[in-house]
């Protein structure tokens, strides 16, 4: 089997992924990178492996993850260009980031940033220092943050990567809703959710949606709060997220009971409590029923 193979299973792994479709996406990858392999061709190869990487790191599968960088790694053992590496340094970042171990975190992201910026690729500098942004974040200096978030923004433009720009629009729409500016939040949502809807990118969607629907709650602005995290929840749900759907299903109980809506209330909590079945999240599930007897 050619590479012509390899790219169309990418190409269409990545279309699944948009779509919600983790599952078939993951096997496409899998295929792609044993095609690859077979070609000897170990650029491609280390290209599905940080895609398939990333998809088990965005479905919280640590250990899968870790098992695909680490192998990504390997093949640039023998050397490998600039890109390449930067590449793999931002996933190991990732991965420490989520083990909050932000200070190794913070080396692997500065080193891809250094490498990204030799190698003249604008986007996969953005990459780097948004992520050096969300660990200022995460650490309180919000200030730093946003100097990082505004330059990882113009890298992107630069780099011409519009998915990257929709990324650095809704990092910068959180820390100004953390900051107090929730007008410069709405606008970055909004700027970040036009590019989603353009791209087909369901679950960042979804992500942005949640966002807005939660800015706009504290607003107290509960109808528009309610659209939007009903919105959300239905992506979620299309993208077989049942776990995303039933968390905001249950947020929207709350908007409920605040409009006195009841009914709508005890529909939500039966909704939730049944998604969370299904998922055998058996602990949330008895919490959804208990509410719902007590109303």
């Amino acid at each position: 089997m050619d590479n012509k193979k390899a790219d169309e299973f990418l190409h269409e792994a990545e279309r699944l992924w948009m779509a919600g479709e983790m599952p078939q996406a993951r096997e496409l990858y899998r295929r792609a990178r044993l095609v690859l392999r077979e070609n000897d061709d170990r650029a491609g190869e280390m290209a599905a492996l940080l895609a398939l990487g990333d998809l088990e790191l965005r479905l919280g599968r640590r250990a899968p993850a870790r098992e695909c960088f680490v192998e990504a790694r390997t093949l640039l053992a023998g050397g490998g260009d600039q890109k390449s590496q930067g590449a793999v340094l931002c996933r190991l970042g990732d991965l420490a980031r989520h083990d909050d171990n932000l200070k190794e975190a913070r080396e692997y992201y500065t080193s891809a940033a250094e490498l990204f910026r030799a190698a003249g690729d604008a986007a996969g500098q953005g990459h780097a220092t948004k992520r050096l942004g969300h660990i200022e974040r995460d650490e309180g200096r919000q200030d730093v943050a946003l100097e990082l978030y505004q330059k990882a923004l113009g890298l992107y433009r630069a780099g011409g990567d519009s998915l990257g720009e929709a990324h650095a629009r809704r990092a910068l729409a959180a820390l100004h809703d953390l900051l107090g500016q929730p007008d410069l939040a709405h606008r970055d949502y909004e700027l970040a959710l036009e590019i989603y809807r353009q791209t087909g990118d369901m679950l960042s969607e979804a992500g942005a949606l949640t966002g807005l629907g939660r800015l706009l709650r504290r607003l107290n602005r509960p109808e528009e709060s309610g659209k939007a995290l009903e919105q959300a929840a239905r992506l979620y749900g299309k993208a077989g997220d049942l776990r995303g759907e039933a968390d905001l299903i249950r947020e929207l109980v709350h908007l409920d009971l605040g409009q006195g809506q009841r009914d709508r209330a005890r529909r939500h909590l039966s909704r939730a409590a049944d998604l969370y079945g299904r998922i055998e999240a058996t602990e949330l599930r008895h919490k959804a029923l208990k509410d719902l007897e007590a109303l």
